[in-house]
Order: C-alpha cells, then structure tokens, then sequence
C-alpha cells in the first residue's frame, strides 16, 4: 500500500480527565515546530483523514494551525474530544478549520460516565456537544464499550440522534496500560467472545438513521453470519476497501511522535519517530516489516486463525494479541468465531 488510509495522532498529552481506561501518553511532546514538519510529511502521504486526539486535543495551543494545514491540503479532519475543555473561545477556533467532531462518551448516563471518565460532567459534554452541532461541527460519538455500558448500547443511539450526530463508534474496550490496575479492569469489564456476538446483534439490530461502526475486526464476518449490511461510504469510522483489522492500512503517532500500526498497539510495535525522521521513510518500514507481513498472511498465524475460513475479512487484532498473548501471530483470543469452534472440538 502505497499510503496509509488514514493516520491518527495524539497531538497532545495534557488532559483535563483522568479515564480509567485510558491507553497512556508518552512523556515527552512534540514541539511547535516538530509537530508542524510531522503534518507536512503527513500530507505528502495523502490519507484520506486524519484524526487528531490526545490527551485532550483542545489544550494544544497550535491545534487551529494544525488543523488547518490539513484542511487547506483537501485531507478532511476529525477531533475527538472529551467535551469537558470547551469555551467559547475554543469552539470558534475549531470552527476556522471546520473539523468533524466526535465526542468521546462513555455511557448514556450520568453516572456511568462520571464514573469511566473521572472529572468529568456528563451534562457539560451534553452541552457543548449540542453547541458543536449549532454550527455544524458535531459528528457524533464514540463510546467504549464494557461489560456495564452493553445495557447502554441503544440508549447510546438514541442519545447521539437526539443530539444531531450523524455516527457513532463502538470501541470495545482493548487492553491498554501493563500495570496490575490496567489488567484487572480490563479483565473485569472486557466483552467475552460470545457478549461481542450478542452486542453487535443488538447494536445492528437497532433501526436508526446514523452510521454505526463496532470496532472489532470480525465484525464484517458476523455481519455475514446474521445478515445485517455495513456502511460503503467513507466516513472517517469505515475503510468500505478494507475489512478486518486495518493495523497494516494505518499509523498512529503517539505524542512524542513514535509511530505504530494503531493507538492500541504496545510500544515493542514502534516502528520509528516522526521528529526524529521522516514519516514516509517509516511507512514504508512497516510495510515490509516481517511482523506486519506476517500477521496480515494466514500461513504465519498461529490457532484459530490458521484454519479460519473468515481470515482474509478479519485478520484478528493485531494490538489484542501482542498485548494479551505477547505474540502478534497469534489467534485473536476475543473471537467469537474462534471461541464457538473451541466449543466444537
């Protein structure tokens, strides 16, 4: 692939919220200029978006800047954002580069989301998400999805239409930080292989008007099982030609600008520095990396994954299994396909 679909960057480390599930910052952060030559080199890639996060991204102070580069570069943009670090001042500065807003809510109530996002105000999103959709900015939402919020999923839906969003994004929760905290949440409220089959069944199921993406890659192979369609629009959540995990087809840059397939992926999966060098020259180090060539060809995989039917629409997650079994040839321990051939034998 001769550019990446899109690239997603952490622009900044400084958050006002301290998630319980949030996947970490690097220490250090790139500075005005440093991040200013990243932008340049990711337009000379041509994404088709690039998302742009953190942290909190409206903490950074060059954000306008950076986001216009990319817009005055055709290459469209999208901010998520906690909505919990607004002004009014912000909001007209995010309105001079007219990005795509998504709200990062996790949980259709007060107290499940003050409870994941801790510092937050669930009525403060709420607020300034409706003001984002005034002027056309509002997108939608993107919610972590776990073992408590699955009862959420549909009240999710609705609460997005209510506010004018035209999508929302299912995360199940990933594993993220190593620490002994970070594994017993994750173990606690991660979604079983068979919650995974059952939530999507519900989320699709739902009769709504907005663009729904689960962010799993068996998604396309359940959506097959049961017979529910998929969006073929390019929407800054699809990739209509990719199915599956799309860690070989995207960049993530963290905050000091190490560079990995995606944002869930662990730092052994760093393939270079774009202040350090240029990020082309790392693209195509990943490219012809054996660890990404080998994950994204069945016959290096290892389980499941090697006999599975489903493989070339899936390719299981790629971070998942780096993380979870410290070997990113391995099968997808959350697969619901994998767990019900388990069952069988």
């Amino acid at each position: 692939m001769t550019s990446p679909v899109y690239v997603d960057w952490a622009i900044t480390r400084v958050c006002n919220l301290n998630c319980r599930h949030c996947v970490g910052m690097e220490v250090s952060e790139l500075t005005h200029d440093e991040a200013v030559r990243i932008a340049r080199d990711i337009i000379s890639l041509s994404p088709k978006w690039v998302i742009l996060e953190g942290g909190e991204p409206l903490l950074r102070k060059d954000l306008t800047q950076i986001g216009g580069m990319f817009r005055q570069a055709g290459i469209d943009v999208f901010v998520i954002t906690n909505g919990n670090a607004f002004t009014e001042k912000r909001l007209q500065e995010l309105a001079s580069f007219s990005p795509k807003v998504m709200f990062s809510i996790d949980g259709a109530t007060a107290e499940t989301y003050e409870y994941v996002k801790r510092g937050a105000k669930f009525e403060t999103a709420k607020k300034w998400a409706a003001r984002c959709a005034e002027i056309g900015l509002f997108h939608g939402i993107t919610t972590v999805l776990t073992r408590p919020a699955i009862a959420q999923a549909k009240d999710l839906i609705r609460l997005t239409e209510s506010l004018g969003g035209q999508s929302i994004v299912f995360l199940p929760l990933k594993p993220f930080l190593g620490d002994a905290a970070s594994r017993s949440y994750y173990e606690q409220y991660a979604l079983s292989p068979r919650e995974q089959e059952e939530a999507i069944k519900e989320i699709y199921g739902f009769p709504t008007s907005l663009e729904i993406f689960y962010d799993e890659p068996f998604l396309w192979n359940l959506s097959g099982k049961h017979g529910f369609s998929l969006s073929n629009s390019d929407s800054g959540i699809t990739i209509p030609e990719v199915q599956g995990c799309a860690a070989s087809c995207s960049l993530y840059i963290q905050t000091d600008g190490s560079v990995r397939p995606c944002m869930f992926c662990p730092s052994q999966l760093t393939f270079g520095n774009a202040a350090k060098e240029p990020l082309p020259a790392i693209w195509q180090r990943m490219q012809s990396s054996p660890v990404l060539t080998g994950w994204a060809e069945q016959k290096s995989r290892e389980g499941a994954c090697a006999d599975c039917p489903h493989f070339e629409s899936c390719r299981g997650c790629l971070a998942r299994t780096a993380i979870l079994l410290g070997n990113p040839l391995a099968s997808d321990p959350c697969c619901p396909f994998a767990a019900l051939n388990a069952s069988k034998a």
